[in-house]
């Protein structure tokens, strides 16, 4: 089969559960099913394997088409670590095919926060780009900016709570009692390569509280906010973060986290306040 007609099922499945031309679409993927299909069913081999993820990020602009936006996750948690930040360089903690991007596709920016940072293509690409948010789930950041203007996010082959960190910032929209802003201090090296001490934050969760975001598609299929099938076996939903957002929001302020946190040592309190106020991490 050739590589055209292959990715074409993917396109048309995606374009089917709700993704389309001019949408703001939030890849999070594993793509190691993907590409053992490609080279059983379309021969590609290592050396051909630059030409295929080109040609399925072009399929995934298509989708969105010139009036939309791709954001692809390339997470560091170096900055954190106190091992400062490279724009340039700095490679992701969270998927191959994001670092694939980030080395070899000259047509898409980085976003600029050290920790929660995108590669992202299309019409907002620059408006992303710009954002200079010092919080990473700041109202001045990506995140406020996909819940507002309808964005999407398409789980290529994962579970939401894999790759769903918008949880996260549903966490720090209603103020969740078990995180605390920390702020950190590092050398930040930016795209000109001009090296300068900066101070970025995040909502961090207080590390004696040991839980994980659990949100799975079959539920966010359930609210009518996302869209599910399969091709060739993989998985693909595409879920409407802004729609999406007021029923996690309810789950955790209402109901416990019972949909959307899994706790193994705390119960979820509202009314005993936060765990910790605040850290700070890095300053001389």
């Amino acid at each position: 089969m050739e590589t055209a007609e292959f990715l074409d099922r993917y396109k048309k499945k995606i374009i089917e559960l709700g993704a389309g031309a001019g949408d703001m679409l939030y890849v999070a993927s594993d793509i190691t099913g993907l590409l053992y299909l490609a080279k059983t069913e379309c021969g590609v081999r290592v050396k051909q394997r630059d030409d295929f993820l080109n040609a399925f990020i072009d399929m995934l602009q298509e989708v969105v088409g010139t009036e939309g936006t791709l954001l692809f996750p390339v997470f560091s948690w170096d900055w954190c670590r106190g091992n400062g930040f490279d724009y340039r360089s700095t490679p992701g903690e969270v998927g191959a095919l994001n670092n694939w991007i980030l080395k070899n596709r000259q047509d898409f920016t980085r976003t600029k926060h050290p920790i929660y940072s995108f590669m992202v293509w299309g019409k907002n690409a620059h408006r992303l780009a710009a954002m200079s948010n010092q919080d990473a789930w700041s109202d001045a950041g990506p995140f406020t900016y996909l819940r507002d203007n309808n964005g999407k996010q398409l789980f290529f082959d994962i579970e939401a709570h894999q790759g769903i960190t918008f949880g996260h910032y549903v966490e720090q929209c209603v103020d969740v009692p078990y995180r605390h802003p920390k702020y950190f201090f590092g050398e930040y090296t930016d795209k000109y390569g001009v090296t300068e001490k900066r101070c970025y934050s995040m909502y961090v969760r207080d590390l004696e509280v040991i839980l994980e975001i659990s949100i799975t598609n079959d539920w966010l299929v359930s609210l009518g906010v996302a869209k599910h099938d399969q091709v060739d076996g993989i998985d693909l939903t595409v879920c409407n973060l802004a729609q999406a957002f007021p029923f996690i929001a309810k789950d955790m302020r209402e109901n416990n986290g019972a949909n959307t946190l899994k706790f193994e040592n705390y119960e979820l309190d509202w009314n005993k306040g936060k765990t910790l106020a605040y850290e700070v991490k890095g300053i001389e």
